[in-house]
């Protein structure tokens, strides 16, 4: 069987939501997908659950690491994949209907785009619709067409980080370019990625959702005691672009920077350190004035009066 895409689902402990990203992937419009599901160390059944899917489904490969992690599992799927194009899953995510035909019809009538992304929709643990990506972050909200070609795309991606993982799609042939995730990377190594594919290639984007991101309560990503070393994995990579010459204006390193400050400030206002958070999102707003910057900072205020000794 010729694949033209290969789908890369990293997963531990995910086997509540495996069948869900799966199935998602099956009821597609293709049948010339690949699925390579990376099982990083899992004790949940999800092993007897994946050999046995495995035997019912051929299109399936299962592959088991030791603990490995997101990125490290990430580039064992793509050095065994077979597909023209690699698509990337999340465990927890799944696909909207009719996903890998409109991206494989962009990258069709447009040879020269190596990656593409599609917007995406918050879910909570119920599959409620919370707000897409696009929309909350006031990204290509002023397009009009179901696909954009994006002109300057290291720019659009540093400075406005919504590339969801789990809608990218791009060409194989990419990462002998520009390489694989950073596995010494604790957080953001897809972005890291996506913005060395936008220094070398053509990169476009689908407006429309294809993909439900779960916002899970128990992701060990967003845990208190992980976000501080997350933000600072973003600066990190802030930093070493400012200290290249990319290209890159003031403007764009200013909009990444209030992006970062408001992630700042985002985390001090869960440790109820308010006045902290106030500087943070005050910092953000100078940097790039938005509304809902004003909205927290007044949100902070208002709860530095009230509980004071907080």
């Amino acid at each position: 069987m010729v694949y033209s895409v290969s789908v890369i689902i990293p997963s531990y402990n995910c086997l509540e939501y495996l069948p869900k990203a799966i199935n998602s992937i099956l009821n597609q419009d293709r049948s010339d997908i690949e699925i390579i599901i990376i099982n990083d160390n899992s004790s949940d059944g999800s092993a007897e659950y994946l050999a046995s899917l495995s035997l019912q489904e051929s299109c399936i490969k299962i592959i088991t690491t030791n603990g490995v992690g997101a990125a490290g599992a990430r580039n064992i799927g793509i050095e065994q994949a077979t597909g023209e194009y690699i698509a990337f899953l999340d465990a927890d995510d799944y696909w909207y209907p009719n996903k890998i035909s409109a991206q494989l019809a962009l990258h069709a009538a447009n040879p020269s785009v190596a990656m593409s992304f599609t917007n995406y929709d918050h879910v909570n643990e119920q599959y409620q619709y919370i707000v897409d990506c696009f929309g909350y972050w006031n990204q290509f909200t002023h397009i009009t067409t179901p696909s954009h070609h994006i002109n300057q795309p290291l720019a659009q991606v540093f400075a406005h980080n919504v590339v969801g993982t789990s809608t990218v799609m791009v060409k194989a042939s990419v990462f002998e370019t520009v390489g694989l995730f950073d596995v010494e990377m604790s957080y953001c190594e897809d972005w890291q990625l996506w913005l060395k594919i936008c220094e070398h290639f053509e990169v476009a984007v689908l407006t429309q959702s294809y993909t439900g991101y779960l916002m899970r309560s128990d992701s060990i990503t967003q845990t208190d005691s992980k976000r501080l070393q997350h933000l600072a994995c973003i600066e990190h990579i802030i930093t070493a672009y400012k200290q290249r010459d990319t290209g890159l204006s003031k403007h764009t390193f200013a909009l990444a920077d209030a992006k970062l400050k408001e992630g700042y400030a985002d985390y001090y206002r869960t440790q109820k350190k308010f006045i902290n958070a106030f500087c943070y999102e005050g910092y953000a707003f100078l940097l790039n004035p938005q509304i809902r910057r004003i909205k927290n900072g007044l949100g902070d205020i208002k709860k530095m009066i009230l509980s004071p000794i907080a």
